[in-house]
């Protein structure tokens, strides 16, 4: 079970109507308790991740070659798809040819 602690500090800042919106759609979607919970969550991760990328380019490293593994299995499987919706399997691009080829030999 989590500690309550006590906070004795405000921080405030405003939003407008479409920033207010968005944050009200994340704070639902995520289960936060309540914005300001959602808010200090995320407040204080980016100190946290702030504070641990100063002097640690190894760990920046890592991030990034994560994330582009993470986007090159994307990009494969994105590039997989885009060949089936336009039929560029081997077997499809076979057919076409002799097809096309064969009509136009037999009606000369």
């Amino acid at each position: 079970m989590a500690v309550l602690r006590s906070r004795s500090r405000l921080v405030t800042f405003r939003l407008d109507p479409e920033e207010y919106a968005a944050l009200r759609r994340v704070c639902l979607s995520t289960g936060a308790r309540s914005m300001s919970e959602f808010a200090r969550e995320a407040v204080l991760a980016s100190v946290d991740a702030g504070n641990a990328s100063r002097g640690t380019l190894g760990g920046d490293l890592v991030t990034l070659t994560t994330r582009l593994h993470e986007l090159d299995k994307m990009l494969k499987s994105a590039s997989g798809l885009i060949g089936k919706v336009l039929g560029a399997d081997g077997e499809a691009v076979e057919e076409r040819p002799k097809e096309i080829g064969g009509a136009g030999a037999g009606s000369m």
